[in-house]
């Protein structure tokens, strides 16, 4: 009984120095994939900051761009009305109002 009690602890011991290994290798397989997608989110999140300053570029393109084209619409609606003007006026003998006049140098 004495022998049979010591072959018990033997096994108990046995049993727990070995390591479960399945485990220990899933434990590993999992910080690497943490490791991985942590790592891609990273860039992920790197190349979502870039692409947002670049749309934020383009906006401020478009707009001046757009502000450019009204102003240049305005400039020829002016110019069609001194043009108007003039033709109506007799040839033109003096300049419409708001037309810019150049001295000779």
């Amino acid at each position: 009984m004495a022998e049979a009690g010591g072959l018990g602890r033997h096994r108990m011991v046995a049993t727990r120095a070995r390591r479960p290994w399945t485990l220990v290798a899933a434990a590993l397989l999992l910080a690497v994939l943490s490791l991985v997608l942590w790592m891609k989110w990273r860039e992920s999140r790197t190349r979502a900051d870039q692409l947002q300053a670049e749309l934020q570029q383009v906006y401020a393109e478009a707009e001046s761009l757009r502000t450019q084209g009204i102003r240049a619409q305005q400039r020829v609606t002016q110019l069609e009305r001194d043009l108007r003007l003039l033709l109506a006026g007799g040839g033109g003998s003096k300049p419409a109002a708001g037309a810019k006049t150049r001295r000779p140098r």
